[in-house]
């Protein structure tokens, strides 16, 4: 769970180590795995390439998926 999630539900990393480990994880590797996603959200906080798409991306990527389906259809067809 991202950190700002984590945040939101109130839970620490400590607790999501903890709840790993009460999974069955090894502690060594939930204490890995915190540190490495601690890592990586700070690391892509600010990345542009990692922020959700906005109404136009989304209707381009839509719009040039459905063409390439109705493309591969013709090409089927004849």
């Amino acid at each position: 769970m991202p950190t700002h999630r984590r945040a939101a539900a109130g839970i620490t990393g400590v607790e999501f180590e903890r709840a790993m480990i009460a999974g069955g994880t090894e502690p060594a590797v939930a204490s890995e795995l915190e540190r490495r996603i601690a890592v990586i959200e700070s690391a892509e906080r600010d990345d542009d390439s990692r922020r959700p798409f906005t109404g136009v991306e989304l209707t381009l990527y839509v719009g040039v998926t459905v063409a390439a389906v109705v493309i591969g259809a013709v090409m089927v067809i004849l």
